[in-house]
């Protein structure tokens, strides 16, 4: 069996590689996790709360734009037409039977075109903004009815017509007699918008 000799230069070296395994070991376990790990912690999070200064430096310089932008949404909103201006809906209803009332009598002569009730409703599906609907019954000519249905949709704040329904009702005429046109049974919804949020609509 052959003999390991080692030389005085292999043992030098192999102090060496031994001493630089120990003074590495006292390093990591003595120095780095004691020392230097928490330091390299401190020095990420005072990176991150940099980061976040920043960002909050310039949110902070874009505010007096965005405060600008805000007071011109809100004076267009102030000074928006398009919503009932009423604070509450009993208050819009009645001011909805007032202007289907004036409507009538502006757009119409009385003895062709009659209101025969017009009442709140609550029946109107919740929306983004709280909606005020009025339950309206008329007799009218058609052409009557149609100034009227114009003027409500056509003039500020914002009104709508919906579920509009139209009889026809049949008049008696005696034999020999002349023929007039009927007026019509007409049925619709007139509502609006107060500047109030409501409900939006679930979806499915």
């Amino acid at each position: 069996m052959a003999r390991l000799e080692l030389r005085p230069k292999d043992g030098r070296l192999l102090a060496v590689v031994l001493l630089l395994i120990v003074v590495f070991g006292i390093y990591l376990f003595g120095v780095h996790w004691w020392f230097v790990s928490p330091h390299i912690d401190y020095f990420n999070q005072m990176s991150d709360l940099r980061e976040q200064q920043q960002r909050y430096a310039r949110v902070i310089a874009e505010r007096p734009a965005i405060e600008k932008r805000l007071a011109e949404v809100s004076s267009y909103e102030q000074g928006n037409q398009a919503f009932l201006a009423e604070a509450d809906a009993n208050a819009a209803s009645a001011n909805l039977i007032s202007r289907l009332r004036q409507s009538q009598t502006d757009q119409s002569d009385p003895k062709r075109c009659s209101i025969i009730n017009s009442s709140p409703s609550n029946q109107g599906q919740e929306e983004l903004y709280m909606k005020v609907v009025v339950q309206a019954r008329l007799r009218c000519d058609l052409e009557s009815l149609a100034a009227i249905l114009y003027d409500l949709e056509n003039g500020k704040p914002y009104l709508f017509v919906d579920d509009l329904m139209i009889y026809k009702q049949q008049t008696y005429v005696p034999p020999g007699g002349k023929r007039r046109a009927s007026p019509l049974d007409v049925r619709f919804n007139l509502s609006g918008y107060l500047r109030q949020p409501g409900k939006p609509a679930e979806t499915p």
